[in-house]
């Protein structure tokens, strides 16, 4: 079966124009919807739908351009101008026609590939594969409802918290008859609709837990942890070629090195991605950690962190890990007196001091 995709907002309100877009932030220095698309045409998909508010279209397709995946065809569809949310979803539907697809939300990722799920539709398959993890939070867990599409699956209720996961598979034709049930943005009550609907047509529906799945939903631990999937995508294929560093360095593990970025004197372990035009000298750059293009790392120590393009750290004295440093932010050590602590910190950052 050839699979389509579409890749839909988590929500049907869109950020005011100025607010960043959540799927263009950056993970191992691609934006999120950016590896969204690689992690569907890695399922063998040829062909996808972005439903995309208009207002944020040109931003998006700018990166598209650069850093759609070969020999995929991505068609933007736009809402909020002159068709609303539901009448994108119809477009897309149509889009996919009787084909079976993967429906993904932009601004998030499985820590796990698509293609052993995608071939649980094969042969006499479910028309509707929903997705569940685990959940540790309470207020992100599924209740009643849900509980009621598992039985819907005739499968027990779990005894730990669960909660839903941004990424649907539908079988044959079974998109089309979920087109105007309200299938996303994601609500029990609808999805629990959506099942009751497909098994009263004779349908079939399958709930599997997957090992895990993040949003980005503004929060640093958010792009810490998308980071670290994109980053353990890069360790599990095979290692890209980096350019030899100079004899003083040091490089282990899987490591993607732009040719335009320096390294100097520097032991690097991976997964980690050092960007275009990036600086790395005398500096310790641990594992799970992107370093943005022309970013500068200057006698420091950064692992399990997110430094954005633009952004430096020099001499700061101290290892940095688990930290998000912002475009062309500046982290770094003043020996001027008198010593104190000098800090410029914008609205909802957080600083935390050891």
């Amino acid at each position: 079966m050839v699979f389509k995709g579409v890749v839909v907002p988590a929500s049907a309100t869109a950020p005011p124009l100025g607010w960043p877009l959540p799927a263009l932030q950056l993970v191992a220095n691609r934006p999120i919807v950016c590896h969204v698309l690689s992690e569907l045409r890695k399922a063998g998909v040829r062909e996808a739908a972005l439903v995309i508010a208009a207002g944020h279209a040109g931003e998006l397709v700018a990166h598209l351009e650069r850093d759609t995946p070969a020999e995929m065809r991505v068609e933007c569809i736009g809402y909020g101008e002159e068709r609303t949310l539901e009448q994108a979803l119809a477009q897309a539907a149509e889009f996919v026609g009787e084909q079976p697809c993967i429906v993904h939300a932009q601004d998030g990722l499985l820590a796990q590939p698509l293609a052993p799920l995608k071939r649980l539709l094969r042969g006499g398959a479910p028309d509707l594969l929903t997705l569940v993890k685990q959940s540790a939070e309470e207020t992100n867990a599924i209740g009643l409802p849900t509980r009621r599409l598992l039985r819907l699956a005739t499968a027990a209720p779990a005894a730990h918290p669960i909660a839903l996961v941004g990424v649907r598979l539908f079988g044959e034709g079974a998109l089309r008859r979920a087109d105007g049930l309200g299938w996303w943005p994601e609500s029990e009550l609808d999805l629990v609709s959506l099942a009751e609907r497909l098994i009263g047509d004779g349908g079939r529906l399958r709930v599997e837990t997957v090992r895990g799945w993040q949003r980005y939903t503004g929060r640093a631990r958010d792009l810490l942890e998308l980071n670290r999937f994109a980053l353990d995508t890069l360790a599990a294929a095979a290692p890209p070629a980096a350019p030899a560093a100079d004899a003083d360095s040091r490089i282990e593990g899987a490591v993607a090195i732009d040719p335009s970025a320096g390294v100097r004197s520097s032991v690097i372990v991976g997964p980690a991605v050092i960007g275009a035009g990036a600086s790395v000298v005398e500096s310790y750059i641990g594992p799970y950690t992107s370093i943005g293009a022309g970013a500068l790392i200057e006698g420091a120590e950064v692992e399990r962190s997110v430094i954005l393009p633009g952004a430096s750290i020099m001499h700061v004295g101290g290892r940095l890990t688990g930290s998000v440093v912002g475009r062309d932010a500046r982290v770094f050590r003043d020996f001027s007196l008198p010593r104190a602590l000098r800090l410029n910190v914008c609205d909802g950052a957080e600083v935390a001091l050891c």
